[in-house]
């Protein structure tokens, strides 16, 4: 379609498939990613790795100090209990504040689409992540744009009826540069595969007898 979307880029494969996704379904994309305090390095730069490999994608990052997942909030406190990390990455509104930046800058690009990557197992934990919450988020949106002209911008999100395995199918058959993309949520050179993201990834590979390539670095 001739129209402009803008990818919201974390560096993961969810958001890796949605920017593949986009490019093979829009004209122009571009690509927004985060930097909150303490962001992982190695998330950071997967998402500028995965915007330069896409071809012409502007990557548009922007730096949220303030924003902190509760790990870092409380200063450690969830760690000792929280052994695959789930409650450690909780941030209040996390949602809440990543779309409406990524609407403001949606609104002076002329983006008709902010794709976003939430799967079927984001919902049971991240209520932001739920289409009815997106869903709101659509219609204030849409209240709120002056410079529209009728063409309001909308959060789309494709892999939400997706579980993981039918995500990597997709990423695979988008050709997707899988190995590129970093889901850890502890810090180090390779993927820890003791966190909950690494485990969603080990568990979906091996349930479709493929080998995850940011493994096969290990």
């Amino acid at each position: 379609m001739d129209e402009k979307a803008l990818v919201m880029l974390s560096g993961g494969l969810d958001s890796a498939t949605c920017l593949y996704w986009a490019k093979e379904k829009f004209s122009d994309v571009s690509a927004i990613t985060f930097n909150y305090f303490g962001r992982l390095v190695q998330e950071k730069r997967a998402a500028g790795k995965l915007a330069k490999g896409a071809g012409e994608v502007k990557l548009i990052q922007v730096d949220l100090p303030f924003v902190k997942e509760a790990s870092d909030f409380y200063d450690g406190r969830f760690q000792e209990h929280d052994s695959d990390a789930l409650w450690s990455s909780y941030v209040p509104a996390r949602n809440l504040m990543f779309y409406s930046i990524a609407a403001h800058y949606a609104e002076y690009l002329g983006a008709k689409w902010i794709i976003g990557g939430h799967n079927l197992h984001d919902v049971n934990f991240f209520k932001d992540a739920s289409k009815d919450y997106i869903e709101k988020l659509n219609t204030l949106f849409k209240e709120g744009c002056l410079l529209c002209n009728g063409e309001v911008y909308k959060i789309l999100l494709p892999l939400s009826d997706m579980n993981r395995k039918e995500i990597i199918r997709l990423a695979i058959k988008l050709k997707t540069p899988i190995e590129k993309t970093w889901s850890c949520h502890r810090k180090g050179n390779l993927h820890c595969g003791m966190c909950y993201a690494c485990k969603q990834r080990i568990e979906a590979f091996h349930s479709l007898g493929v080998k995850d390539p940011v493994f096969k670095r290990s």
